[in-house]
């Protein structure tokens, strides 16, 4: 049937519903998140755009942002793309991470950790012991890696 035929039209059907599933589960964990501050009296604002390295920045009264990184996910694995994106420990790059792990019955989890604690535990998960040791591949952590900073919401506070 060429190029159009009907197997070309399911498998790009396929790959389009995947791709909306895991862009419906992302923008769920950063609404998730922008809620939960909410809840705290924290202003939070979403960022914009596809290409975005920071998902949330809160602004205190001071003028001084606080920036985040979001990954949702509704298994047991958050992928971080960590030794990827950040090659040194200079390179700029978030102040925390929230992971957000959304169950099938819609309950949230969240784990907040500073940029550094990910650090470690993605160098670890890596059985890395310096940041030159980067072997490639795509760096993801396991719920059970993370679980010690599950609701640490106070840590972030304090950093306001």
């Amino acid at each position: 049937m060429g190029r159009f035929g009907i197997e070309n039209l399911k498998s790009n059907f396929i790959i389009v519903a995947n791709n909306t599933e895991k862009y419906f589960l992302g923008l769920a964990g950063e609404y998730a998140v922008c809620s939960e501050l909410a809840k705290r009296k924290i202003q939070a604002n979403l960022t914009l755009g596809n290409k975005k390295s920071i998902d949330i920045i809160i602004v205190d009264e001071n003028n001084t942002a606080t920036t985040i990184e979001v990954k949702t996910t509704n298994k047991k694995r958050f992928v971080t793309g960590f030794f990827q994106k950040y090659k040194s420990p200079e390179t700029p790059h978030p102040d925390f991470w929230i992971f957000v792990m959304i169950d099938n019955a819609f309950s949230n989890r969240f784990f907040i950790l500073k940029h550094e604690e990910l650090a470690k535990i993605q160098m670890a998960r890596n059985n890395m012991t310096s940041w030159a040791e980067n072997k490639g591949g795509v760096d993801n952590v396991l719920v059970e890696h993370v679980i010690d900073f599950e609701n640490s919401w106070e840590k972030l506070i304090k950093n306001l």
